[in-house]
């Protein structure tokens, strides 16, 4: 006897629990009506059922979901001929809402007889079937504290753009999102939480991701961040991971400011599945390319650096570049290069000039350094960083796509 979790809509679930009651070979019995996701998961993590019969519709229901079910149960999905969206959520096995007992029985026989795939494993599926990528991951980050690391991420990602490299910008900041006010782009609508939401939903390719890249500056795409710090939780590892892969596929350079934790403390707090605010940080990292690391150039935010040096290592970071900011008197930058050389390795480190002036005037007009203050040491600066191998890779791996904008 098989036993059958159900949650569906009103009509469906009636006919279905109906046809299953009267069924003579009694292969199989609903044992639980839930009533919404949450309940669903319950009864499964409970190990209540032995399959689940869930409609594709049901509000939240996403991979991260399916997965935690597929854990304890097979996963049959419905999918109703009316239903807005007509996506299968990656899963093999999804039927017509009006299926007849005889086709629910024969689906729900085939996922316990092998033919349903390991958890997780059709979560990679569509990832593992795609050509190379040719776009590059840069993340930029800091060990915490002001060290200006989002007014280097945008004006690195600005002097990219404006070489003729094809660029993406994405607030991953789930702590202090701050890209569209810096770029002064009005009426901000959370971009990556939509591109997140349409990956949980297995609708999320470049066709999809492109409505959600204006362009707000020539050869300069923005994915804008949550807006409202309370959103972190609507950014899942897996819905991250999904949105990383796709830019990826996408081409070009994508510049991923991010939050500057990296701890995991939910895996110490719950003994069950539990969001991650710092799920977009460690996402990113784990998926980038390269990793530049913002300080600034005083002890404590340097001491930061070689303390979060181990962790860096274990997210697999491989590719570091180290950027001191605000540079000036009294220790010399020879000083500042020795200090971090000497305790941690790094592909390339460079330092800063300290300009509080042409900061805060960008940042009050929402406007880039090459715009308000383009003749300045820390524009400068930042232009030769972005040409450098730190952000468009070792021997230019992300090439100019477009002609380079003559301010």
């Amino acid at each position: 006897m098989i036993d059958i979790v159900l949650c569906a809509s009103g009509s469906d679930e009636v006919r279905i629990v109906h046809d299953l009651a009267v069924d003579r070979t009694r292969t199989a019995r609903v044992v639980r009506r839930c009533a919404d996701l949450a309940e669903t998961l319950a009864v499964v993590a409970a190990g209540i059922g032995d399959v689940v019969l869930i409609d594709v519709s049901v509000r939240g229901l996403g991979r991260d979901a399916i997965a935690a079910m597929m854990k304890d149960a097979a996963v049959v999905g419905l999918r109703s001929a009316t239903a807005a969206e007509q996506t299968a959520l990656g899963l093999r096995h999804v039927l017509d809402a009006s299926s007849s007992v005889e086709e629910i029985l024969s689906t729900v026989t085939a996922t316990l007889t092998g033919e349903q795939e390991a958890p997780g494993a059709w979560t990679q599926e569509a990832a593992e079937e795609q050509p190379e990528t040719g776009g590059r991951l840069v993340a930029v980050w800091s060990p915490g504290g002001a060290s200006g690391r989002s007014t280097l991420a945008v004006n690195l990602a600005a002097e990219a753009a404006a070489a003729g490299v094809d660029t993406v910008l994405v607030d991953a900041d789930t702590y202090g999102p701050s890209q569209s006010q810096l770029l002064g782009v009005l009426d901000e609508a959370p971009g990556v939480v939509a591109a997140a939401r349409a990956h949980d939903r297995d609708t999320l390719d470049i066709e999809t991701m492109e409505p959600l890249l204006p362009l707000v500056q020539p050869n300069l795409r923005l994915l804008s961040g949550i807006g409202v710090p309370g959103r972190w939780a609507e950014l899942t590892r897996t819905s991250m991971d999904g949105v990383w892969d796709v830019l990826a596929r996408r081409g070009g350079l994508v510049v991923a400011d991010v939050a500057p934790l990296l701890e995991e403390d939910e895996e110490l707090s719950y003994d069950t599945a539990a969001p991650q605010r710092n799920a977009a940080t460690l996402s990113a990292i784990e998926a980038s390319d390269a990793v530049i690391a913002v300080v600034t150039a005083d002890p404590i935010s340097i001491t930061r650096l070689v303390r979060e040096h181990s962790r860096l290592e274990e997210l697999g970071v491989e590719e570091l570049h180290v950027v001191v900011n605000r540079v000036g008197a009294p220790v010399p930058g020879d000083r500042l290069r020795e200090l971090i050389a000497s305790r941690i390795p790094v592909a390339s480190l460079s330092l800063l000039p300290d300009d509080p002036i042409a900061c805060r005037t960008s940042a009050w007009d929402g406007a880039l350094l090459a715009e308000t203050a383009p003749r300045s040491a820390l524009r400068k600066a930042m232009r030769d960083l972005a040409g450098s191998p730190a952000l468009i890779g070792p021997d230019g791996a992300v090439a100019a796509s477009a002609e380079p904008v003559r301010r």
